[in-house]
């Protein structure tokens, strides 16, 4: 599940580029529009993918 913990820093970057103004003193991560919308793809993906090939079989969720 380690994919999807990275995804959810993905996400985390995500919003913090939503929020924080692109010209804003707050920002001291320099993203941009186009870095809103890889992390947005990268954290979904990563989320999906570790979810998808987890290890665990259908015994083990019940």
């Amino acid at each position: 599940m380690i994919s999807g913990r990275g995804g959810a820093v993905y996400m985390v970057l995500w919003l913090y580029g939503l929020l924080v103004g692109h010209d804003s003193a707050a920002n001291f991560v320099p993203v941009n529009n186009a870095d809103n919308w890889l992390h947005l793809f990268l954290g979904l993906g990563m989320i999906a993918l570790g979810f998808l090939l987890s290890r665990r079989t259908v015994a083990d969720r019940v």
